[in-house]
C-alpha cells in the first residue's frame, strides 16, 4: 500500500466514512502552504505531515 492509500485509509477512519475524508482530503489546507493534503502524501515527508495531522484530529487537537 502506497503513501496516498495509507492517508486515505487513515482519513476514512478519523472522519468516519469516505465522502468526508474525500473532502479533507482534497482541499487546500493553509497548515500545508496551500497544498491539499493528497499533494502532500505524494512525497516521504509530506506523507507524515498528514498522517500526523490526522492523528491530531483523531484526538480532537487539530492546528
Amino acid at each position: 500500500m502506497n503513501h496516498v492509500e495509507l492517508i486515505q485509509r487513515q482519513a476514512e477512519q478519523v472522519f468516519g466514512n469516505k465522502s468526508k475524508a474525500d473532502t479533507w482530503l482534497t482541499r487546500p489546507k493553509t497548515a500545508f502552504g496551500g497544498s491539499t493534503p493528497l499533494e502532500l502524501a505524494q512525497t516521504e515527508e509530506g506523507y507524515e505531515l498528514v498522517k500526523s495531522e490526522l492523528e491530531k484530529l483523531s484526538h480532537g487537537l487539530a492546528s
